[in-house]
């Protein structure tokens, strides 16, 4: 793809979903500062180019009601990038 050609998922903002469908592959972002969520979108704006969603899920764990915040991607290696890429580089991602 060229500077000039257009994206249509861009130019029709379906880029970025609402929901995460159930083949997206999910990878968690608890473990980044809250202040950095939207520095990973941008990340993930700037260095993918599949389908998207950031979203806050919750689960039933123990009789108790757990959400955690999830990056969504359809291209699994989009996700490995992002892990391998993004999130290693974060300061609370491996304590």
């Amino acid at each position: 793809m060229t500077q000039h050609d257009i994206d249509p998922r861009e130019w029709f903002e379906t880029r970025k979903l609402g929901f995460m469908p159930s083949h997206f592959v999910r990878v968690s972002i608890d473990s980044i500062d809250i202040f950095m969520h939207s520095e990973a979108e941008r990340w993930i704006e700037e260095n993918t180019s599949g389908r998207y969603a950031i979203l806050t899920c919750a689960s039933k764990q123990h009789n108790k009601l757990v959400s955690k915040v999830y990056a969504g991607f359809e291209e699994p290696a989009e996700a490995t990038f992002f892990s391998l890429s993004f999130l290693s580089g974060q300061k609370n991602f491996w304590s």
